[in-house]
């Protein structure tokens, strides 16, 4: 069981870094300025909400729990945002409310994975899908690292964090495989985790640095 999470974990850090690779192409072409990159990570993570994450939580969670969490997860993320508002970069904060959604995004999804994983779902198609599912996610929080002021460490930085949201998905998987938690609860985190990529698309990357 724990080989499989061990796959299943470095394919998803193998995502989230093609992701990041295609962020520092498009970042080297002298065209794609700033608001481009912003623009294009806030369409790639609507899409990514609206296309795949939104409809897979309320089929599986339903309505109730998947909104309360979202509307949960938009107030912290208010809330975090007028803590940090004059005490950290403003071009900083795309990056932490990412990896901060991610990693809560990651624990309902390894929790479900874990809880399935005696079953024969290590298929092609499946790691694919995990591998594509990480791709928006790499991209948009290295194009927001290397968009910050602390840029000369964005490559650093993201290893250590895609590190993490890798460690914190395999050991959810772990833990999933070994507890029967409520739908509900799952629903809930997921929920958060929506709320968080809701309020970055919409407010950091598409609002805030277009109006």
């Amino acid at each position: 069981m724990h080989t499989v999470s061990y796959l299943l974990s470095f394919y998803l850090f193998l995502g989230t870094n093609v992701g990041a690779l295609v962020a520092c192409i498009l970042y080297k072409i002298p065209k794609i300025k700033a608001p481009h990159l912003y623009l294009l990570c806030g369409l790639v993570l609507t899409a990514l909400l609206v296309l795949e994450l939104i409809p897979h939580a309320l089929k599986e969670y339903g309505f109730i729990s998947v909104a309360f969490g979202a509307s949960l997860g938009v107030l912290i993320c208010m809330g975090l945002h007028d803590v940090m508002e004059g005490k950290s970069s403003p071009t900083y904060r795309p990056a932490f409310f990412l990896i901060a959604s991610i990693a809560v995004h990651n624990i309902p999804t390894g929790l479900a994975i874990g809880s399935t994983v005696d079953h024969p779902i290590l298929s092609t198609s499946f790691i694919a899908a995990m591998m594509i599912h990480q791709i928006p996610e790499g991209l948009a929080i290295m194009a927001s690292l290397l968009l910050s002021d602390r840029k000369r460490l964005s490559i650093l930085v993201f290893f250590l964090f895609s590190v993490l949201l890798s460690g914190i998905f395999f050991f959810f998987s772990i833990l999933g495989h070994s507890l029967a938690l409520p739908i509900k609860l799952n629903g809930l985190i997921l929920g958060i985790a929506i709320g968080f990529l809701l309020f970055t698309a919409v407010w950091e990357f598409l609002f805030k640095k277009h109006s």
